[in-house]
């Protein structure tokens, strides 16, 4: 039988859940909306791979960048699960994670976005083993902050009370 929380679940994977991020600019890291029914669904920020603060920087090319950005796409979904967290008074008040649209640095040629944001995925899947899987965007960028790898955006819903 697998932990009991996403938390434990995480951490015996070996994922370290950061402390929840700090807007960067004028936004809110998480947005809830009552449903109507004591559930909520909320929207988490933005969040990208920064461990302590500092960015993982990096723009995919070729075949060669896919371990690298993946382990960032790993690392943005940590920090947006930990926006999540703190939105809704831990993990294991999420009912059911919506959607995740993931955006990735990369160049014109690029192709393999969705085998990047696998990393943030297979985050999400040991958090919430027994939830099926999020519907999910993959989209290449220019640029993002800092020149980060990747940025992960979350939609769950929240259990009532």
């Amino acid at each position: 039988m697998s932990a009991a929380t996403p938390e434990q679940r995480l951490r015996a994977a070996g994922f370290v859940l950061p402390p929840a991020p700090t807007p960067k600019g004028n936004y809110a890291p998480a947005c809830a909306v009552p449903l109507g029914d004591g559930r909520q669904w909320v929207h988490v920020s933005g969040q990208t791979c920064r461990i302590d603060g500092r960015a993982l920087a990096g723009c995919c090319r070729d075949a060669h960048d896919m371990l690298a950005a993946a382990h960032a796409a790993e690392v943005a979904a940590l920090n947006a699960l930990s926006a999540l967290a703190s939105a809704a008074g831990g993990l294991s008040n999420v009912e059911q994670i919506v959607r995740v649209r993931g955006f990735v640095n990369a160049e014109a040629g690029f192709g393999r976005h969705s085998a990047v944001l696998d990393g943030a995925s297979n985050v999400l899947g040991v958090a919430f083993d027994a939830h099926p899987p999020p519907a999910r965007s993959a989209v290449g960028v220019s640029s993002l902050p800092d020149g980060a790898w990747v940025e992960i955006e979350l939609e769950a819903v929240l259990r009532a009370g």
